[in-house]
């Protein structure tokens, strides 16, 4: 029997309701399937395509037009969301500029970038080269960091969730500009695409009118399995750097797309706040650890427990996540506690209505999942959460890695 796909758009367009706001944002996304191959071009786009474009093709040239624009803030960047590398335009305006004005400006930028002979400028290009290197080497001094990433890749090892879309120094000596320009033109054309405008209802024609510069339509895909061995036994991963304190994750297998109003409530019951059972248990009755909390990333298969500890007390500290984690699957949650979590997540929904960039946020990833509920409906689904939920969520946790980043031992010497 045949499958029958639906389409829809390659240029989808939300309008969001930002009347009570002195601003309007405009945030120009192209989706992109992270890859080992791409993600490095991606995050050295995004440098390359701030440095300007045909009409400002200086950085002064595209300060003084946004100081024209009553001193407008822009950017250009990469966001990873699940398996997704975002190429990001953004652009926020008083209301006092006129919105066709912002779209021309957004779309110069996308759309118009400076070339030479059908290739980036081999000069900018190496000079955003050398920026982006820096950057890269800069995320390598934040341990804390380095160690979550670190810990991502161990525990999604072989999937695009444990790709970097930071981007890798050892790709950059590979790229030139005819190489990008070939890249970006690849995204111009065929990358879908989503546009999200917070302002006022009346200007809406003024938005849709960008859907002209990217026709087409494209199948909506099934939602696909996450492509992992499940219930692989955990790994125990060391690593050694100058550290002043060793860094313990342990990454857990969790469900993926279900009820994401349950999978926040159980993680921060777990590890989310000053009152969640990691804190209390191991930090506070145990002593077992400096700081611990519990995360999850965007649109991702995964819960993260991390923890700043001595480095003697990585066994005991593991144990203990692993106690409070089999609690959660046996003990159901006391009404108070649940309904406190639940008052601390509706108090961070509710006032995403008071954040244009929370709005943005929040319905970008509804959109990457193909469900794009409201706060509202989003929020009603929280309040049916219940004890039972959460324990059938935690008995789903399934640990993969532990990983541990610790200070370097000194070598001795005869």
């Amino acid at each position: 029997m045949g499958r029958i796909e639906k389409y829809m758009p390659r240029c989808r367009i939300f309008l969001l309701d930002g009347k009570k706001f002195r601003t309007n944002l405009l945030v120009l996304f192209f989706e992109i399937p992270l890859r080992r191959e791409t993600a490095t071009k991606t995050a050295l786009l995004a440098e390359l395509l701030k440095r300007g474009c045909e009409p400002y093709p200086t950085p002064c040239a595209l300060a003084q037009r946004t100081e024209e624009m009553y001193g407008a803030l822009w950017d250009v960047s990469v966001v990873k969301k699940g398996d997704k590398a975002l190429l990001l335009f953004s652009l926020e305006t008083l209301k006092a500029v006129d919105v066709e004005e912002a779209a021309n400006f957004l779309r110069a930028l996308a759309l118009r970038p400076l070339t030479e002979n059908g290739a980036f400028p081999e000069q900018l290009v190496k000079r955003q080269k050398a920026i982006l290197r820096q950057k890269l080497k800069a995320l390598q001094d934040d341990k804390r960091e380095f160690a979550r990433k670190r810990a991502l890749e161990e525990t999604a090892e072989g999937t695009p969730w444990a790709i970097s879309a930071d981007g890798y120094e050892e790709d950059l000596e590979h790229i030139d500009g005819k190489q990008l320009y070939g890249y970006y033109q690849e995204i111009l054309q065929r990358a879908k695409v989503m546009i999200f405008f917070c302002g006022e209802r009346e200007e809406k024609n003024k938005i849709l009118a960008l859907r002209r510069e990217f026709p087409g339509r494209v199948a909506m895909k099934e939602q696909e399995e996450p492509d992992f061995e499940r219930g692989a036994a955990p790994r125990f991963v060391s690593e050694e750097a100058e550290v002043e304190q060793t860094r313990i994750l342990l990454g857990f297998e969790a469900e993926n797309g279900g009820n994401p109003a349950a999978q926040m409530l159980l993680n921060r019951i777990l590890g989310g706040d000053a009152d969640s059972l990691l804190f209390q248990k191991v930090r506070e009755e145990k002593g077992l650890c400096y700081d611990i909390k519990s995360f999850r990333y965007p649109l991702a298969p995964w819960l993260f427990v991390q923890a700043g500890i001595r480095q003697k007390d990585g066994k005991d500290t593991a144990k203990m996540v692993m106690k409070c984690v089999e609690s959660l699957q046996k003990e159901p949650i006391s009404p108070k506690r649940l309904q406190q979590a639940k008052e601390s997540i509706r108090r961070e929904y509710e006032g995403m209505e008071d954040q244009p960039w929370a709005m943005v946020d929040f319905f970008a990833e509804q959109a990457l999942q193909q469900k794009e509920l409201s706060t509202e409906r989003f929020l009603r689904r929280l309040e049916r959460v219940d004890a039972e939920a959460l324990s059938r969520g935690a008995a789903r946790l399934k640990l993969r890695v532990v990983y541990m980043l610790s200070e370097e031992k000194e070598e001795s010497h005869a």
